[in-house]
């Protein structure tokens, strides 16, 4: 999961790193997925990556709680909406 330092960024700067890491692993598996991408589309140093998470596996499994949690709300959203609450 990702670390404290990733935790605390400002969420533009979260947000960021999120959409680069959507970006690298949908365009390659897991195992072919590069951080040298995923620092170049967050621009930011391949040091904080490592500051932010782990490693690639560490990084991809925060990426799927993170995505997990997003459609959960739209879920809800979209049941509360027809349910007329």
């Amino acid at each position: 999961m990702a670390k404290q330092t990733f935790l605390n960024l400002p969420e533009e700067k979260k947000e960021n790193i999120i959409n680069a890491l959507k970006k690298e692993f949908s365009r390659a598996a897991l195992k072919d997925a590069l951080v040298s991408n995923i620092v170049k589309d967050a621009k930011i140093p391949r040091g904080s990556f490592y500051q932010y998470f782990d490693n690639k596996d560490d990084a991809f499994d925060f990426f799927v709680e993170e995505s997990s949690k997003k459609i959960k709300e739209c879920v809800i959203k979209r049941i509360s909406k027809v349910s007329g609450e």
